[in-house]
C-alpha cells in the first residue's frame, strides 16, 4: 500500500511540473539583420566620359631660299615667321573600358579609352614690304587639329576613404592629327605684278604617351563617378611646304615645317562595374 501511495505522489508531482512548464512563455529569437556585402573595386567596368582639352601646338619653319643673304633679309624684316601657333581649346567626349584588382586598400588596373576632340586652331601672319620700286605682301597661315585621342594606361591607387579611390595613371597615347601650312606672296616690281603660292600638309596617326591622376567614388556597388586629369604628348610631325612664283627674281623655294602636338585634358566620367563572383 505504501508503494502505491509513493508512486501516485511522484506521478502527481511530475504532472504538476509538466503543467507549469506548459504555462511558461516561450522564447523566440529574431534572426540577425543581413550583413551588407563589403564593396570591392575588383572587376571589369565600362563607362563614358566628357570634358575639356587644351592643345598646345606650334609650327616651326626652316626656310629654303636660293640665296642665304635673301633669307637674312626676309628674317630681319619679319616677312616670314619663324613659328606660328596658338592654343586650341575644345570639348571632348568618349568612352572607356577597364579592369581593377584590389589588394587590401591598394587598387591596380588597366584602362583603355577613346574620345572625339573638337580641338582646331588656325593662326596667320601677314607682312608687307614697300619701297619706291616694289611692293610685296607675304601671308603665312598654319592650321592644325586633333580629331580624336585614345589612351591605353595602367592605374595604381589607394582607397583613402571607404569607397573613395585616389590614383595615378600613365601609358600609351595615340591620336589623329592634321597639319597644313600655306604661304602666298603678292605684289609688283619692275617686272610687273607677281603671285606666288606654297603649301604643304600632313595628316597622320600619331603615337605618344600620357600621364595623369584622378579620384573615383563608388556611388553604389556598381556605379562609380570619377574626375581625371591627363597630360598627353603625340610627338612631332614634319612636312615640306613647296610651291613657286611667277616673279623671276623671287628666290623663295619653300620651307620645312615641324609641329609638336601636346596638351591637357580634364574630364569627368561614369563607370558601371560588373559584379564580381
Amino acid at each position: 500500500m505504501k508503494k502505491i501511495l509513493a508512486v501516485a505522489a511522484a506521478a502527481a508531482v511530475l504532472g504538476a511540473g509538466a503543467a507549469m512548464s506548459a504555462d511558461l512563455p516561450s522564447r523566440k529569437y529574431a534572426p540577425p539583420p543581413p550583413v551588407a556585402p563589403v564593396f570591392s573595386w575588383t572587376g571589369f567596368y565600362v563607362g563614358a566620359n566628357a570634358g575639356y582639352s587644351w592643345n598646345q601646338s606650334h609650327t616651326r619653319y626652316d626656310y629654303a631660299l636660293a640665296d642665304r643673304e635673301d633669307f637674312a633679309q626676309f628674317n630681319a624684316l619679319g616677312l616670314v615667321p619663324m613659328s606660328l601657333g596658338s592654343d586650341a581649346d575644345g570639348f571632348l567626349g568618349g568612352g572607356q573600358i577597364g579592369y581593377n584588382y584590389q589588394i587590401g586598400r591598394v587598387v591596380v588596373g588597366v584602362e583603355a579609352d577613346l574620345q572625339y576632340l573638337d580641338a582646331r586652331q588656325s593662326s596667320w601672319q601677314a607682312a608687307t614690304l614697300n619701297n619706291a620700286f616694289s611692293s610685296a605682301t607675304i601671308t603665312t597661315t598654319a592650321q592644325a587639329s586633333v580629331d580624336w585621342l585614345g589612351t591605353l594606361r595602367l592605374r595604381a591607387g589607394y582607397e583613402v576613404f571607404d569607397r573613395t579611390l585616389v590614383y595615378a595613371t600613365g601609358g600609351l597615347a595615340y591620336g589623329r592629327t592634321k597639319n597644313r601650312t600655306t604661304i602666298t606672296s603678292t605684289g609688283f616690281d619692275d617686272d610687273g605684278p607677281f603671285l606666288g603660292a606654297w603649301s604643304g600638309s600632313k595628316h597622320d596617326n600619331r603615337v605618344g604617351w600620357a600621364l595623369g591622376a584622378g579620384v573615383e567614388y563608388a556611388i553604389t556597388n556598381n556605379l562609380t563617378l570619377k574626375g581625371e586629369y591627363l597630360y598627353y604628348d603625340l610627338g612631332r610631325t614634319r612636312y615640306v611646304v613647296a610651291g613657286n612664283s611667277n616673279d623671276p627674281d623671287d628666290e623663295f623655294l619653300g620651307a620645312n615645317a615641324r609641329r609638336k602636338t601636346h596638351g591637357h585634358v580634364v574630364r569627368a566620367g561614369l563607370n558601371w562595374k560588373f559584379s564580381t563572383f
